[in-house]
């Protein structure tokens, strides 16, 4: 019985000791806090709620996270997949809004103020980039938060097929809503598997509205915590730790 329990004791130490850890990436920063929403607020404050939400959901299951950029001073995008790298991350999420093109924007007044929104979009999306040397994982990991967030009711958004800029932007997993993007900074330059999520359309009056939710972020954590199960990144177990930058 007696080594029973002690083989037991070490089973749980080992799984906590080989705890993954995962990088919550707050999107943007103060000084430029993004896509300003249909109802006038920064996507900084978005981003910074939903993190936090992803951040507990993650800690819960036993993983160890590391929170990055969530006091709003990191205005050197290099610097936070090297504070993941750094911080002994074995994954980076980075965390968004979404927007629209300049041209899809409509004004409108909302308690006395002149805003902007757009209802030519709505959804979510993810985001890899084929010059991380860890790409096959990204996609994995992007394609099963994707196919996690679907099952959840959510759609992915199409909008995303041609940039700003009139470039094309590929499919990698049209599906699951997962684009390349080659040249985000916090994917390419960093040595972790990574994936950047726009959580939804905030120019979208009533999407924005749905992502301003509790049960919306919960929603959105609950999926991101089954993708990275799934595509093997956590396990669940562990004792839960969460380090800010």
């Amino acid at each position: 019985m007696r080594r029973r329990l002690l083989l037991a004791a070490l089973a749980a130490l080992a799984t906590t000791a080989q705890a993954a850890t995962v990088a919550v990436d707050v999107g943007h920063f103060l000084d430029k806090p993004g896509a300003t929403s249909a109802y006038g607020v920064p996507e900084f404050e978005y981003n910074h709620s939903l993190a936090a939400v992803i951040a507990a959901r993650l800690a819960a299951d036993g993983v160890a996270v590391r929170l990055i950029g969530h006091r709003g001073e990191m205005a050197d995008l290099h610097a936070r997949p090297r504070e993941a790298e750094e911080g002994g991350a074995d994954f980076l999420l980075s965390v968004h809004h979404d927007s629209v093109k300049a041209h899809l924007l409509e004004p409108w007044t909302w308690r006395g103020r002149e805003l902007l929104h757009s209802e030519a979009a709505s959804g979510f999306s993810l985001f890899v980039s084929r010059r991380n040397p860890q790409l096959a994982q990204s996609l994995a990991c992007a394609s099963a938060i994707g196919a996690a967030l679907r099952a959840a009711g959510l759609r992915p958004t199409p909008h995303h097929g041609v940039s700003a800029e009139g470039v094309s932007r590929p499919w990698a997993d049209e599906v699951n809503g997962v684009y390349y993007y080659d040249n985000l900074v916090v994917l390419k330059y960093s040595r972790l598997p990574g994936v950047l999520l726009e959580a939804g359309v905030i120019v979208n009056r009533d999407e924005e509205r749905a992502l301003a939710t509790p049960a919306r972020r919960a929603l959105t954590a609950d999926a991101v915590a089954a993708g990275l199960a799934a595509c093997g990144v956590t396990s669940g177990g562990g004792s839960a730790k969460m380090q800010p930058n």
